[in-house]
């Protein structure tokens, strides 16, 4: 693997699962802090507040940039005390968090920096070590899909202080036989685009839901190294889509949205390696209604556009019992008017066309 020079390699049972170890050995190495602080964005993925509270952390929200998935550094530096431990650079489906401001303010203040790779591979720090601890998961919708599972990187000159921390959680293999196979082939048969479109209206399933779910376990997985090689070889055949959106949609900006991650002179805004495919394609509408039109519009088409997450950390559900309210206005406005569209394989050109011609049309009538 190409981060084996700097970091060491454990496998875990989800993503999430990875984070929280993650969380525990930056806990562990600042044993003078009582009441441990983990810095996350306000606008993320509620597993993240679960991974910290279950090393008995405490998250501290920070909110965006305007009009981007990047953390406001200025205010991660207002929230530094001396109580906190880390600061969690999230790569946002596929985009980088610019983990060289991160770094150095970590670096200032003495914290762990931990990138949270599971909507990107590979994770930045794969070639230029920044973060202390990288997170990667394996579950359905993420870049590498193994059906479940993660792994957490730890800087290998961390590696022989953290073992006391790793060993706590215990192992388990993978058993990859006929059944699993099985398994995976019905799991790749309901995932494809259609079977996907019908499981997602069935209230019951709960499908593409953000939803808060503590984390009652955590270990460690044996995983077969050709399995995840597998993964990643797959992975890299996929076609940048992401590249089709950027040209075809490029005419939506005279309309007031904005394109995220768009590439610039040959290379995608913020993005050190801008060939690896992206998990959605995010846009920002120009104000909620119109966001919330355009999704109507595409679905009705056929086409699985989302809202993310649609709401910052202190308004979902089950987050909003733990957290005390607060306003975060760049990311209130960036969840109001966040939309995405799919960027997996079965995504033609015929389809973008139709997403084109739908928002020329919002452009048109608006």
């Amino acid at each position: 693997m190409s981060w084996n020079d700097h970091y060491r390699t454990e496998f875990t049972g989800s993503g999430t699962e990875a984070l929280s170890i993650a969380v525990a050995i930056a806990i562990a190495h600042k044993p003078e802090v009582r009441e441990p602080e983990v810095i996350i964005p306000a606008y993320g993925c509620p597993d993240l507040v679960s991974a910290i509270i279950a090393q008995g952390g405490k998250p501290v929200l920070v909110d965006l940039l305007p009009e981007s998935p990047y953390m406001n550094e200025a205010r991660v530096r207002d929230v530094i005390t001396t109580e906190t431990v880390a600061v969690v650079g999230v790569d946002f489906l596929g985009i980088p968090e610019r983990l060289d401001v991160l770094s150095q303010i970590c670096r200032d203040k003495n914290l762990f920096l931990i990138e949270d790779s599971a909507q990107r591979f590979p994770p930045v720090s794969s070639d230029k070590p920044l973060a202390d601890l990288v997170v990667l998961s394996f579950g359905r919708g993420k870049p590498i899909n193994l059906m479940g599972g993660g792994a957490v990187f730890i800087r290998r000159e961390l590696a022989d202080r953290s073992l006391a921390v790793v060993d706590r959680y215990p192992l388990s293999d993978l058993v990859t036989g006929f059944t699993w196979m099985l398994k995976r082939s019905v799991f790749n048969l309901l995932m494809a685009r259609f079977p996907y479109y019908f499981l997602e209206k069935i209230p019951l399933l709960g499908i593409g839901e953000t939803r808060f779910r503590k984390l009652k376990m955590i270990s460690r997985l044996e995983l077969p190294a050709e399995l995840v090689s597998s993964g990643i070889r797959y992975f890299h055949g996929r076609p940048l889509i992401h590249r089709l959106y950027d040209r075809e949609l490029r005419f939506i900006e005279t309309f007031g949205w904005k394109l995220l991650g768009k590439r610039e002179s040959g290379r995608a805004c913020g993005d050190p390696d801008s060939e690896t495919p992206r998990l959605r394609y995010a846009v920002l509408a120009p104000d909620n209604e119109l966001r919330n039109q355009a999704l109507r519009s595409l679905n009705r088409s056929g086409i699985g556009a989302t809202a993310f997450y649609n709401n910052t950390l202190p308004r979902i559900e089950g987050v909003d019992e733990l957290l005390k309210e607060e306003h975060f206005p760049c990311a209130d406005d960036f969840a109001s008017r966040l939309l995405t569209l799919p960027c997996h394989e079965d995504v033609k050109a015929a389809d973008i066309a139709l997403i084109a011609n739908i928002f020329s049309e919002l452009g048109i009538h608006r």
